[in-house]
């Protein structure tokens, strides 16, 4: 039983966390940056079905630059070691 709470939690980070992540972002862009970012329904949508992925995938089109996707990745790579602690605490 305690398997599977950590995989809900671990499931419910990897939506929560990323989710958290971008909305904090598109608060601090430009007009014109914000212009590219996901509309609602399709932010929901990657957010979902890639987790942590849609982190540096949200950074590379809204700020089109190398450093823009390494600070998508850097994000991304928390939410990962985060799941992976969460884990590791509650299944073993």
């Amino acid at each position: 039983m305690c398997e599977l709470v950590a995989l809900c939690l671990q499931l419910a980070a990897g939506i929560v966390l990323p989710a958290w992540i971008v909305e904090r972002d598109e608060r601090s862009l430009g007009e014109r940056q914000l212009a590219r970012a996901w509309p609602p329904a399709s932010f929901w949508c990657a957010v979902v079905t890639f987790g942590p992925i849609s982190v540096p995938i949200h950074y590379w089109r809204t700020r089109r630059s190398a450093k823009g996707l390494g600070i998508g990745l850097a994000w991304a790579l928390c939410v990962a070691l985060f799941q992976a602690g969460l884990g590791r605490l509650l299944g073993g």
